[in-house]
């Protein structure tokens, strides 16, 4: 037992020193990117937009107005048009380009319904009658009040399992101007790997002095094991707000299915009754007659 013992307490230090193996990180997503032929279009008239590296499923484009810098209120959200992405993310959609509602400079916005994939492009369009968009009386600013992460796999986490993690995030506009729906991202990921896209939720309108609270479910759908991170953007114009947040998984539920069986094993080494010094002797002796 007295060599068994310093052993099985090797092995025990060896399962903890060494780190559960995590799965491969993504490879980094494709950046969406939108095109329209070169040339001048005129409202009413239809404009074939190809899109590339897309995920799969609705996308919305819109044409606004402003350089699209007050989000959906320099946008014809109302006429936009609607298209399917297949599973390839390349895809070309016949848009009927519709009169923003401020005066350009002009583009066309494609975003997801959810607005997690967005992408925009100049547009040269005659015809737009529509009065200049309003001059701010103040700069927004928006500030991080509030940022909290809770794993929501409670006990699964112990293990490594699939689980939810929680993001509460507290955002409070100090400036003298509403924000309405900036454009809003999320990437997931090991540290110095974050490149998983993270479904964001819609902002909607944050009102001069307002604070309002989101929470963010981000699925880890694959065994998360050690650090991962959360990254956010918000995208202002000229004052783009940025943040992170990290949580941590432990397996330590895996050591202790390692450490049981073997303290159990150790145990019953233990009892296992050993020759006394005299039986030992008599037995040589019976031998020798013999």
């Amino acid at each position: 037992m007295s060599r068994l013992l310093p052993a099985g307490v090797a092995l025990l230090a060896l399962a903890a020193a060494s780190p559960v193996a995590a799965p491969p990180s993504a490879e980094p997503a494709t950046v969406p990117q939108i095109a329209v032929p070169a040339g001048t279009f005129r409202i009413g008239e239809q404009v074939p937009v190809v899109l590339a590296g897309w995920p799969a499923g609705t996308v919305q484009l819109d044409v606004c107005g402003n350089g699209g810098r007050r989000g959906a209120l320099d946008c014809a959200t109302s006429r936009a048009a609607h298209g399917q992405v297949p599973p390839s993310g390349t895809v070309s959609l016949p848009v009927v380009l519709a009169a923003p509602p401020v005066a350009c400079p002009c583009l066309l916005r494609a975003r997801t319904p959810t607005g997690t994939t967005r992408a925009t492009t100049d547009l040269r369009l005659a015809g737009v009658t529509a009065p200049p968009a309003p001059v701010p009386a103040g700069t927004p600013e928006l500030v991080i009040a509030g940022l909290r992460a809770t794993d929501l796999a409670g006990a699964y986490g112990w293990f490594g399992l699939p689980g939810d993690l929680s993001v509460d995030l507290t955002l409070h506009n100090a400036g003298s101007t509403d924000i309405v729906d900036p454009p809003f991202s999320l990437l997931f990921g090991r540290p110095g790997r974050v490149r998983g896209i993270v479904e964001a939720p819609a902002l909607g309108t944050i009102g001069a002095g307002q604070t309002r609270e989101y929470r963010i479910l981000v699925p880890m759908d694959d065994a998360i094991v050690g650090r991962h991170e959360l990254h956010g953007r918000i995208d202002l114009p000229g004052h783009p707000v940025a943040f992170a947040v990290d949580a941590a998984r432990h397996p330590w539920g895996l050591l202790g299915l390692v450490a049981v069986p073997l303290m159990w094993l150790l145990a019953r080494l233990r009892r296992r009754p050993r020759p006394t010094r005299r039986e030992a002797v008599g037995s040589g002796r019976a031998g020798r007659r013999a």
